[in-house]
Protein backbone atom coordinates (compact mmCIF):
# COMPACT_ATOMS: atom_id res chain seq x y z
CA UNK A 1 0.00 0.00 0.00
CA UNK A 2 1.31 3.24 -1.13
CA UNK A 3 1.21 6.90 1.25
CA UNK A 4 -1.16 7.82 -0.87
CA UNK A 5 -3.55 4.87 -0.35
CA UNK A 6 -2.36 4.75 3.82
CA UNK A 7 -3.21 8.49 4.21
CA UNK A 8 -6.73 7.70 2.26
CA UNK A 9 -7.67 5.45 5.11
CA UNK A 10 -6.50 7.51 7.70
CA UNK A 11 -9.11 10.06 6.20
CA UNK A 12 -11.66 8.03 5.89
CA UNK A 13 -11.64 7.07 9.42
CA UNK A 14 -11.36 9.97 10.48
CA UNK A 15 -14.58 10.75 9.04
CA UNK A 16 -16.21 7.72 10.38
CA UNK A 17 -14.86 8.68 13.32
CA UNK A 18 -16.54 12.35 13.34
CA UNK A 19 -12.47 13.85 13.33
CA UNK A 20 -13.56 15.99 10.36
CA UNK A 21 -15.78 19.12 10.83
CA UNK A 22 -18.86 18.97 9.02
CA UNK A 23 -17.50 22.21 6.71
CA UNK A 24 -14.14 20.12 5.64
CA UNK A 25 -15.97 16.90 4.87
CA UNK A 26 -16.95 17.34 1.33
CA UNK A 27 -13.43 18.44 0.30
CA UNK A 28 -11.69 15.19 2.43
CA UNK A 29 -13.98 12.85 0.56
CA UNK A 30 -12.89 14.18 -2.69
CA UNK A 31 -9.21 14.32 -1.40
CA UNK A 32 -9.87 10.65 -0.50
CA UNK A 33 -11.22 9.54 -3.67
CA UNK A 34 -8.56 11.40 -5.07
CA UNK A 35 -5.84 9.70 -3.42
CA UNK A 36 -6.91 5.99 -4.00
CA UNK A 37 -7.48 6.51 -7.72
CA UNK A 38 -4.08 8.09 -7.96
CA UNK A 39 -5.19 11.37 -9.54
CA UNK A 40 -3.54 13.58 -7.11
CA UNK A 41 -0.25 13.12 -4.71
CA UNK A 42 -0.09 14.10 -1.61
CA UNK A 43 2.75 16.62 -2.75
CA UNK A 44 0.32 18.37 -5.18
CA UNK A 45 -2.53 18.53 -1.56
CA UNK A 46 -0.29 21.65 0.02
CA UNK A 47 -1.35 24.18 -1.85
CA UNK A 48 -5.37 23.87 -0.76
CA UNK A 49 -6.93 25.66 2.25
CA UNK A 50 -4.78 25.64 5.42
CA UNK A 51 -7.56 24.25 7.29
CA UNK A 52 -8.26 21.22 5.03
CA UNK A 53 -4.66 20.96 4.73
CA UNK A 54 -3.67 20.55 8.62
CA UNK A 55 -6.46 17.86 8.37
CA UNK A 56 -4.05 15.99 5.85
CA UNK A 57 -1.34 16.16 8.18
CA UNK A 58 -2.93 14.79 11.14
CA UNK A 59 -4.07 11.96 8.54
CA UNK A 60 -0.34 11.86 7.59
CA UNK A 61 1.24 11.29 11.20
CA UNK A 62 -1.89 8.69 11.82
CA UNK A 63 -0.59 7.08 8.43
CA UNK A 64 2.86 6.89 9.37
CA UNK A 65 2.53 5.05 12.48
CA UNK A 66 0.60 2.38 11.12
Amino acid sequence: MNQETKVATELQKMMIWNLVPVSAQEDINEICNSLMNGSVTLNELENRDPFVVEIIEKAMNQAGKV
